[in-house]
């Protein structure tokens, strides 16, 4: 699973309310000599299911722009467009889907995501692991949740009321009350808190976010 492209799908999270499953969800098509392959068995963003499928494929960049935007209006949708740091953001409203294609270019051939979810679900988040202890009043910002190939992972990007300094200190001692051991490889990594328990793995990346307030991305995956 590419972490760089399941971070980006979380801006296309549009869905707020029947869960989607047990069908073959609409995607946007692609030109012929696609190569695809699932991005994960199954994803969530904030709660919502999402299926995405990474893919590459030779091609102009301005012919597989177009052809986005043809197979938008081929489906009646209702487009939109953007580009971030030479990302094509192609997006396509077609109730009750909102299909997205995300993808770059690298020489002749484009790298991307093609995304899709149902805009009628109801959002449903899974619980936190009781030993991953948070602030009272962290804030989570984003929540991405995916099981693939007998991996379970989440991403949380948090907010939190507290410098960052003591933010550290406050976990460590936390983590470590709940019997979690840190990664030797990560000891002296004042922004990094690594740890180890049974078969899971935590990553905690601290920083500054303004005068007395931090920012914490919380990676956790289990085996």
């Amino acid at each position: 699973m590419r972490k760089n492209q399941l971070l980006l799908l979380c801006m296309f999270c549009l869905g707020n309310t029947g869960v989607w499953a047990g069908e073959n969800p609409l995607l946007l098509p692609t030109p012929e000599n696609t190569v695809t392959e699932p991005l994960a068995g199954r994803l969530k963003i904030n709660g919502v299911d999402i299926h995405a499928t990474q893919f590459h494929v030779n091609a102009e960049e301005e012919r597989l722009r177009s052809h986005f935007v043809e197979a938008c209006a081929q489906l009646r949708g209702s487009y939109t467009e953007n580009n971030l740091r030479g990302e094509h953001i192609q997006g396509c409203i077609t109730p009750p889907y909102s299909l997205t294609s995300q993808w770059h270019m690298e020489g002749n051939t484009a790298y991307g995501t093609l995304s899709s979810l149902r805009m009628d679900q109801r959002t449903e988040r899974d619980p936190l692991p009781d030993d991953l202890p948070l602030p009272a009043n962290a804030e989570i910002l984003q929540d991405i949740d995916s099981h693939d190939h007998g991996i379970h992972g989440r991403v949380l990007h948090i907010h939190v009321n507290i410098p960052a300094s003591d933010l550290r200190t406050l976990l460590e001692k936390a983590l470590l009350a709940r019997q979690w051991r840190g990664s030797p490889a990560m000891q002296g990594q004042i922004s990094v808190i690594s740890m180890n328990k049974d078969n899971r793995h935590l990553d905690m990346v601290i920083g500054a976010d303004g005068v007395g307030e931090s920012r914490v991305i919380v990676v956790l995956d289990q085996r």
